[in-house]
């Protein structure tokens, strides 16, 4: 790989990333408010609810304000961990899960070349104006698991919604 194409890879993962770090604060208050069915929950009792979108800050254009996607390629989780090249397996009205290549903050530069693989499950749906986010993610990694120390991959953490 050209450093010139590595160098917009870190360029990106950086953008993602520190779109997070921002949006960090608020992402893990918006899980402490989740603590129940929303007010919008009611009203959907006789009808079909569609699936959850996600709320994802990969790439330079949705860096600052998050895109709402549904199985994306690739996704921000947190400040520190994106995953790409995901292969969604299942994206239902209450979970979502598929496994990628992970990289983050945590494990530089050895995964920017040699991503790790792992499982992404989406989470606790939450309506926020009328559309329906995922609000958490847990991540678990293939093979060795306990050679990285990081955050995201103990239990389950929350994913910004809007």
């Amino acid at each position: 790989m050209n450093d010139t194409r590595i160098s917009r890879k870190k360029a990106t993962l950086a953008a993602g990333l520190t779109a997070a770090v921002l949006l960090g604060a608020f992402a893990t208050s918006q899980a402490a408010d989740a603590s129940g069915a929303s007010s919008d929950d009611a009203g959907k009792a006789g009808r079909a609810v569609a699936t959850p979108h996600v709320l994802n800050f990969y790439g330079e254009e949705y860096a600052d304000t998050g895109h709402a996607e549904r199985r994306p390629a690739s996704l921000v989780l947190s400040e520190f961990t994106h995953i790409d090249n995901v292969k969604w397996k299942h994206w239902g009205a209450k979970k979502a899960f598929g496994t990628g290549d992970v990289s983050g903050m945590w494990c530089l530069p050895g995964c920017l070349d040699k991503p790790l693989k792992g499982t992404v499950t989406l989470s606790d749906p939450k309506t926020v104006n009328g559309k329906t986010y995922y609000s958490a993610f847990t991540l678990k990694l293939s093979g060795k698991p306990g050679t990285y120390d990081s955050e995201d991959l103990q239990g389950k953490h929350a994913l910004a919604t809007p």
